[in-house]
């Protein structure tokens, strides 16, 4: 999928649940959790074995849900990414020689950034739909904030400590796509995993207007 494709369903989505994969099973749960509660992309990080598999399972359950690999580090993430049929990549950081492959490959990457100088060199090779990681301690909203008046074609799904209370501060600013986190299933919480998934769309949603 490319970026102009891309970045307007992203947007539609407004939230990007980060979805660790602890096996196939814990995922097709959750993720019919998620869509219940209304998510219409979700984001299946690299970090175990049951990452690959519980993507291409994902996209035969959920045809109608937008699925990307995050945490993509190498060229061989991104190559068995696609090959497990993930829509789009996520990295946590801007790697010039990972991004370039990328540009050359059928799926999106979306490269993390951090700084000023971050954005510039990502925009240089021809990246304008960025992930801001890690949100929070970076300093979020004020940084974010700021990028919009600097950084005008650059667009943002920032994640890092993202809960629930923070969504009003991200919808408000107009160069963010997405906000993604793990806080809608999070352990030890009252409500489901579906009325969170919902609340949080509530809440983003409110605050775009």
């Amino acid at each position: 999928m490319t970026p102009d494709l891309l970045e307007p369903r992203l947007r539609q989505a407004a939230i990007l649940p980060i979805v660790q994969p602890r096996s196939v099973d814990f995922v097709l749960s959750l993720v019919a959790e998620l869509a219940a509660g209304g998510a219409e992309a979700i984001e299946i990080v690299m970090r175990s074995e049951a990452a690959l598999a519980s993507i291409e399972a994902c996209r035969r359950a959920f045809p109608d849900l937008l699925i990307g690999a995050g945490t993509i580090l190498t060229d061989e993430h991104y190559d068995a990414a696609v090959a497990a049929g993930a829509q789009f990549g996520i990295s946590p950081g801007f790697l010039p020689s990972v991004c370039a492959y990328a540009k050359k490959g059928p799926i999106t990457l979306v490269p993390g950034v951090q700084t000023a100088s971050e954005v510039m060199a990502a925009q240089a090779a021809g990246f304008d739909l960025l992930k801001f990681y890690p949100s929070e301690p970076a300093g979020g909203t004020v940084v974010l904030a700021d990028f919009a008046n600097i950084f005008t074609t650059a667009t943002f799904m920032p994640s890092g400590k993202i809960q629930l209370s923070h969504l009003a501060g991200y919808g408000k600013l107009r160069n963010i796509t997405s906000v993604g986190g793990s806080w809608m299933y999070a352990e030890g919480a009252s409500e489901s995993v579906r009325d969170r998934m919902a609340a949080s769309l509530t809440a983003i949603r409110a605050a775009r207007g």
